[in-house]
């Protein structure tokens, strides 16, 4: 796409992109008149905001959209994490033909032409011009008890956005970043061709205070709702809360948040960790999933997108682009490497595989990737008809556990060994106790670890390398490298 297609100030002709790809009598629906308004009801009855808010759910997981599409939370919000962590060549190989446009995350040499981050930055502002639009117009919802779902959920996708935004194309947060710019802050919609400006880059505290504001309102909205079906509901804000907590390095408010949703007791533990991943419905320990069928998904092998296409390497799922090295699985604590052990379940390998495997056969972490037999796969995004967890009780448990122990002067809690210990249990090793750690900070390192081995390839590991100031490689991971430029298709509009 050129740039007027793909920027900010061009985003007027693209904001019913998600109406006309997923609901019928869409040119009812929104029209562009050639003085450059939007005309039509798009969003003057509640059944019109409703269906704009599905569209934006769709946009918000990556519903395919054709190749120049961004995936989001359903795809590169994941990917692209993943791939800024690996730290050495024996960890994951990437097939640069079949993924040719998610090299340089690989290399770590981000491009501003990138397709990727100009995709993924055009839907993300497609999106929360949506649900500008909504939250401006909610008052045409009079059902009340409608009303606070449709804007609870619009401002907690709103917030999530931009918190996953400013944590990709922003500095960590921190008293040297917070006034450094990030990305632009858009809260009103643009409706005419004439409000469309130059962008103002908000700053990282900013973006953060607008992502907390969003997603402490929606909590308060959608609290009567409690897991709200699939939706985003109260404890999916929540856990946001949490993470946005532990990035600005706020354990106490980070533990408060954790404390909600597990004495909430709406999730539990899948009885094994394969069983977290995969499903056609939420597992019992999602808090929020992206929900994906054959017909509405961010795609597979047959679309050349989605993350079964790059993860798995089953012939009716995908090319296996992403390639794991076993060595890498084995590899020390001491150099940053899972080191799953032997009895460790989430360390699995299944090799008896063949072009003829499915889905239904692997019950594995890992299998022999069917395309390079001497690498392997892992089985976390197998089918594009499957849930995509993007929060789960694991890491909440683990994320509590680190809180508790940051915010208590680095002792041994009993409540944060308790919370370690009901995810190493999980993965089938053996209970700690405290007279197994020879100092707190040894507890600290099984804590890292954990996170490590539990969270691998689902893209949460790359912003706790971020807040915890760690390495990856050499180079240190809040380095300028890690943070995704501005797409050129965007600045080569500024001032024009």
């Amino acid at each position: 796409m050129n740039s007027e297609q793909t920027s900010i100030k061009s985003i007027i002709f693209l904001i019913g992109f998600f109406l006309f790809t997923t609901i019928q009598s869409c040119d009812e629906v929104l029209d562009i008149e050639a003085e450059g308004n939007i005309s039509g009801d798009i969003y003057d009855t509640q059944e019109n905001i409703e269906r704009a808010l599905i569209g934006a759910y769709y946009g918000f997981g990556g519903i395919n959209d054709g190749s120049v599409g961004g995936e989001l939370m359903g795809g590169d919000f994941t990917l692209i994490p993943t791939l800024l962590t690996r730290r050495n060549n024996l960890e994951i190989s990437w097939d640069d033909v079949n993924g040719s446009a998610y090299s340089n995350f690989m290399d770590k040499n981000i491009l501003a032409t990138n397709d990727r981050v100009s995709a993924n930055w055009r839907r993300a502002y497609e999106v929360i011009n949506t649900l500008n639009n909504i939250l401006v117009n909610i008052d045409n919802v009079t059902n009340a008890s409608a009303k606070s779902k449709i804007q609870g959920e619009a401002l907690a996708m709103r917030g999530i956005l931009y918190f996953e935004m400013v944590r990709l194309w922003g500095g960590q947060y921190s008293d040297i970043t917070i006034n450094d710019d990030a990305i632009p802050l858009k809260t009103e919609p643009i409706t005419e061709v004439k409000q469309i400006e130059t962008p103002e880059l908000a700053t990282v505290t900013e973006i953060y205070i607008q992502a907390e504001q969003d997603l402490t309102t929606a909590s308060t909205l959608l609290e009567s709702l409690a897991k709200n079906d699939v939706n985003l509901s109260y404890y999916a804000c929540q856990a946001y809360l949490m993470r946005m907590s532990l990035q600005k390095r706020d354990f106490e408010a980070a533990e408060g948040f954790a404390n909600i949703i597990i004495n909430s007791h709406e999730f539990q533990l899948a009885d094994t960790p394969v069983e977290a991943f995969n499903n056609t419905a939420n597992s019992s320990e999602d808090i929020f999933a992206i929900q994906q069928t054959a017909g509405f998904s961010a795609g597979d092998r047959s679309t050349g997108s989605g993350l079964p296409n790059y993860y798995s390497s089953l012939t009716e799922s995908g090319l296996g682009v992403m390639r794991v090295y076993e060595f890498s699985l084995r590899t020390p604590a001491r150099v940053n490497g899972p080191n799953f052990s032997s009895i460790d379940l989430r360390g699995v390998v299944n090799t008896n595989v063949n072009t003829s495997t499915t889905s239904a056969d692997i019950v594995t972490p890992f299998y022999t990737n069917i395309l390079n037999t001497s690498l392997l796969s892992s089985s976390k995004y197998m089918r594009l008809d499957r849930v995509i967890p993007k929060v789960r009780l694991a890491e909440i448990y683990l994320s509590r556990a680190e809180a508790i122990y940051e915010k208590n002067f680095k002792v041994i809690d009993p409540i944060a060994l308790s919370d370690l210990n009901l995810v190493r249990n999980r993965a089938g090793l053996p209970t700690l106790l405290e007279e197994d750690f020879l100092t707190s900070f040894a507890f600290y390192d099984s804590l890292i670890l954990e996170r490590k081995r539990e969270l691998l390839f689902e893209g949460i590991i790359f912003h706790d390398l971020k807040r915890w100031q760690g390495k990856i490689g050499t180079s240190s991971a809040i380095s300028q490298k890690f943070i995704l430029p501005i797409p050129q298709t965007e600045t080569d509009t500024w001032g024009n």
